[in-house]
């Protein structure tokens, strides 16, 4: 929660009433990943895996990996297609820090 909430904040705050056209964002866990809310999603499903410790839970934590990481890494392209070196100078990574 403590990813994905600001992650969220930070991506509606990105352009101002009446703006228009795309942003990059900036700051929390964006500095370090193109899908930060995609990145606190599975942060969240995974310690409540760990949590329970049940079955389910390491479903629904497995199902969140597997339909957001695909998004975050088409996202991550698009961001750099779009934005190209000013976008590749942040040294990003697509959805999880340092690694991916």
């Amino acid at each position: 929660f403590a990813i994905n909430y600001p992650s969220d904040e930070i991506l509606r705050n990105l352009r101002k009433p009446g703006e228009t056209g795309y942003k990059i964002p900036r700051g929390g866990a964006f500095e370090y990943v193109s899908c930060a809310n995609f990145f606190g999603e599975i942060v969240e499903w995974t310690g409540f895996a760990i949590a329970t410790g049940s079955l389910p839970g390491v479903a629904f934590a497995f199902y969140t990996f597997a339909n957001t990481a695909p998004r975050g890494v088409s996202h991550h392209k698009w961001y750099l297609e779009k934005f190209k070196g000013e976008y590749e100078a942040l040294g990003r990574k697509a959805v999880i820090p340092f690694i991916w």
